[in-house]
């Protein structure tokens, strides 16, 4: 079993011998002579409604709903304030309940303000507060050591329950402050309700309800605009780095993560669309990325096929909303599915999902702020993508797709600091030339001499050493820069090269004549070695020396043959 859930039990037991008996024990020894019916009925009203109701502090409800306990206490005393604060925290859990788990939450708070209601009581009467009072000044001062020990002690306790959970305090100072202030917000409402109803009954609970609700509606659509606005503001902001970056997979990589970040979803999808069908190319888990190769969904299949189907987004509070639509490997814990289409310019590039295992996770406005997201995140990718093709194109050969020249000087010159910077001892340059090309293009064609050359590219790829570069430096000659080899680790790696592409045949169709059937090809290759800082240390030499060792000590000597710089 989990801490967790051990915590809860220890809770609940805690709960059943403090809370229960507590609350019969002031039922049958602090019951008033009298009760008004329909004050009680009203004070549980308005508790409820105001527990239902909260105002939101950094994403957070708060409740006021001592504006109506603390009169149930003036009037009848701790047994019926007892009765309605209690009833009031059973409510909250309906808004609450996305937070923490209900029952943890409930046995905690219900624990806290039965203490609260006891202390905060005798304090009350220390100072010699009267319950039914009309005399204003002792009463204010009464009114005021309840709310001021009130708040404090549930500071207090709430500081001292986390001490012992071993976690951070969850009071800041602007946190106290806040409390504090709604003790001069709070008195004063709580005090003339009170005076109110004494002078005119029931009326005061729509004199002051009515005006309390409307200001409360009022912060709560203030607040939810003031949310969606910083949503808005967070979303532009991961759009305008999205839009900086270069490399696909690191746009998808902070798309993903930023986006779990602001809508706090355990779980992102990512399918990338394929006409008819999807294919998952994302899976991050409570900020995690999993591995989940080939998986993939049929259009109109799932919630994900679904949305590609339709090509409109879908949003679900809990999970028997969605149950019916989903797959076979539909998560365990999940509930709340915000769930869009990635579409530009009329085409649809994929379908995000986020899941979180809260109810009521997600909402409609959230929705619309993904939509932009998404938007940010297609525009993105699309750019770093003709980026990288651009890239691509102005450091790499076109026929051979391997790097050309440009960058291999660039890379020549870079390997030589790391060897200054003593990063590294040796770097060794292997140059090749395939031996009688010009043969090859006027026997076959220049078509098949090209297939050649990009054969020959594949072969010399396929046996790159690591951390090594290798290039087309021109017509047929090919470079291998390869750092931290020596001179003779160098010579044997390009003798070994020289045997296999010996040994290696290549297929082309020739493209001169009229037959048109694959025909296999051997070449040779000239090879040329040379080191730094063995033969020189700078970097265009070292090419030149590699040049030279090809020509003189190869070309000249037979062909077919590897020849190492000699100064």
């Amino acid at each position: 079993m989990s801490e967790k859930k051990w915590s809860t039990i220890l809770l609940l037991i805690t709960w059943l011998l403090i809370v229960p008996p507590g609350i019969g024990y002031f039922l049958l020894t602090r019951m008033p002579e009298s009760i008004n019916v329909a004050h009680l009925m009203l004070f549980i009203i308005f508790g409820l409604l105001t527990a239902l109701f909260p105002i939101k502090r950094n994403g957070q409800p708060v409740t006021l709903v001592m504006w109506v306990t603390l009169p149930a206490f003036l009037m009848y005393g701790i047994a019926i304030e007892m009765v309605v604060m209690q009833l009031s925290i059973l409510a909250s859990l309906f808004v609450t309940k996305r937070y923490q788990k209900q029952s943890h939450r409930f046995f905690l708070n219900s624990i806290m303000m039965f203490i609260l209601s006891i202390v905060a009581a005798g304090a009350f009467y220390v100072v010699g507060g009267t319950i039914g009072s009309m005399d204003f000044w002792p009463l204010l001062i009464g009114v005021s050591i309840y709310r001021l020990v009130h708040t404090t002690t549930n500071i207090g306790l709430l500081n001292t329950y986390f001490m012992i959970k071993g976690a951070k305090s969850p009071y800041t100072k602007k946190d106290m402050l806040f409390e504090y202030s709604t003790l001069i917000l709070i008195l004063p409402l709580a005090l003339t309700f009170y005076l109110m109803l004494n002078m005119v009954g029931n009326a005061s609970f729509l004199l002051l309800g009515f005006p309390f609700f409307m200001t409360i509606m009022i912060i709560r659509l203030y607040g939810r605009s003031e949310k969606i606005n910083e949503y808005i503001k967070i979303a532009g902001k991961i759009g305008s780095e999205l839009s900086v970056m270069t490399a696909e997979e690191a746009v998808t990589t902070q798309f993903i993560t930023k986006t779990s970040e602001l809508f706090k979803a355990d779980y992102v999808l990512l399918f990338t669309n394929h006409d008819q069908w999807l294919e998952l190319e994302k899976w991050y888990e409570r900020r995690h990325f999993v591995d989940r190769p080939n998986q993939t969904v049929q259009i109109g299949e799932g919630i994900a096929g679904m949305v590609l189907e339709k090509k409109e987004p879908v949003i679900y509070s809990k999970r028997k909303d969605w149950e019916q639509y989903a797959t076979t490997s539909v998560l365990e814990d999940l509930e709340s599915v915000l769930c869009i289409p990635l579409a530009h310019n009329d085409k649809t590039n994929g379908v995000l999902l986020l899941g979180s295992t809260r109810k009521g996770a997600f909402g409609d406005y959230q929705l619309k702020i993904l939509d932009l997201l998404g938007s940010y995140y297609i525009v993105s990718l699309e750019k770093a993508r003709y980026v990288q093709e651009a890239l691509q194109r102005s450091e790499r050969c076109a026929l051979t797709k391997l790097y050309n020249y440009r960058y291999l000087e660039e890379k020549l010159h870079f390997e030589m600091e790391r060897m200054r910077m003593g990063d590294i001892d040796d770097l060794s340059v292997v140059m090749l030339d395939i031996d009688h090309f010009k043969k090859v293009n006027d026997t076959y064609g220049h078509q098949s001499g090209n297939d050649i050359l990009y054969g020959f590219a594949r072969l010399l790829e396929k046996n790159l050493p690591e951390r090594g570069t290798i290039g087309r430096y021109g017509g047929e000659e090919f470079v291998y820069i390869l750092p931290g080899f020596s001179k003779a680790e160098a010579a044997d790696f390009a003798e070994q090269l020289r045997l296999l592409i010996r040994k290696h045949a290549f297929t082309i169709i020739p493209d001169l004549g009229d037959d048109k059937y694959p025909v296999k090809v051997s070449i040779t290759s000239s090879v040329g070695v040379a080191n730094a800082p063995t033969d020189t240390d700078e970097a265009m030499n070292l090419l030149r020396n590699a040049d030279r060792a090809l020509y003189i000590g190869a070309k000249q000597a037979g062909r077919d043959r590897v020849a190492e710089y000699v100064k």
